[in-house]
């Protein structure tokens, strides 16, 4: 009995230790163009409109683009509250109008194994426009 219950404590200790050394996945950003002026940077709870292509990481095809699939009209959508990729939340923070970014999105902050084959995706998003509180912390 003393041999099973100490097994088991050690099996959760070396799982947790474990878990620790696994870090988060993150997006990946790169600013493509930044604006001469900034007011105010984006934030959580914000109305943002946006124009993007999203690409597939594997073989680089285009899954969407809202230039060629919602009539060339950029879209409207609440940051932070994830109402689009996770990874999308993360990666648009902190953006100004008119500035445009590559994002890199792992599967976990995708749309995981429910994905097109639980891929990276590769976005091109451009800022057109955002209002809102934010944040109000």
């Amino acid at each position: 009995m003393r041999l099973f219950l100490w097994n088991t404590v050690l099996t959760l200790f070396i799982t947790s230790l474990i878990g620790a050394l696994i870090p988060e996945p993150e997006v990946k950003i790169e600013v493509l163009q930044k604006p001469f002026i900034c007011h105010r940077k984006t934030k959580g709870g914000d109305l943002m409109l946006v124009h993007y292509e999203g690409y597939l990481e594997k073989d680089g095809s285009l899954f969407h683009s809202t230039h060629k699939h919602n009539n060339g009209q950029p879209i409207w959508f609440t940051l932070g509250i994830l109402e689009a990729l996770k990874g999308w939340d993360q990666g648009l923070k902190g953006m100004c109008v008119g500035e445009k970014r590559k994002l890199i999105i792992p599967p976990a902050l995708g749309y995981g194994k429910e994905g097109k084959g639980n891929s990276t995706y590769i976005l091109t998003i451009a800022l057109e426009l955002f209002s809102g509180l934010g944040d109000r912390s």
